[in-house]
């Protein structure tokens, strides 16, 4: 059997999840990597050391492990330090019935983001260029994600407060998980990401 390379290691993902819409996934995504890699030349989006075909499974397909354990469906979604848009616009794609914010303190990366919304046709998909202490309190959401953020203790009280009666905020970790434990009801799944080759992870699931 030759050796899968990573976006045939994505492509199976999305076959094996979301069969019948897969080809169409997979186009979008093939967008979104088009973009990724010719914007990241101007703007910081991931790091220019990173071989451009480890995108699909170290940002893609990663983004997207957290669809395991939580239920995206329908659901507003607050991507708190989005970055390249990360994992924000992999959830807005394969959930098109799902409200994405995508949130960074960086102007440039939110007006970048913008742009790229506008290119893969991303109607789902709201942002907001602030800090997180700086966004409104009347926003709320079921679901606050974070991929690539220190959870600092005077971040936890305005998180909670932007979620909804029963939210839930999902955080990406690998082996340090000392900001997770200031969270009183959480759950902590071990992923399997042995043939993605993308290292240990954890996704944890701090209810409100």
């Amino acid at each position: 059997m030759p050796m899968l390379n990573q976006k045939n290691i994505f492509e199976r993902f999305l076959e094996q999840t979301f069969h019948s819409r897969a080809e169409a996934l997979l186009a979008a995504f093939e967008r979104y990597h088009a973009w990724l890699v010719s914007e990241n030349a101007g703007i910081n989006l991931f790091s220019r050391r990173m071989d451009t075909d480890d995108i699909w499974t170290v940002h893609f397909l990663d983004s997207l492990l957290s669809i395991g354990y939580v239920d995206f469906r329908g659901r507003s979604v607050l991507d708190f330090g989005t970055g390249g848009g990360l994992p924000g616009f992999p959830l807005a794609i394969v959930f098109s019935d799902a409200a994405v914010t995508l949130l960074d303190a960086t102007k440039k990366k939110i007006a970048a983001l913008m742009r790229a919304a506008e290119r893969l046709e991303l109607g789902n998909c709201r942002f907001l260029d602030q800090r997180i202490e700086e966004v409104d309190g009347q926003h709320k959401f079921d679901i606050i994600v974070s991929r690539s953020v220190k959870i600092e203790p005077a971040y936890k009280p305005i998180l909670l407060r932007l979620l909804k009666p029963n939210g839930k905020i999902v955080l990406y970790k690998s082996k340090v998980l000392d900001d997770v434990y200031q969270f009183d009801n959480t759950e902590i799944f071990d992923v399997d990401t042995e043939a993605a080759g993308i290292g240990e992870r954890k996704i944890v699931v701090a209810r409100r």
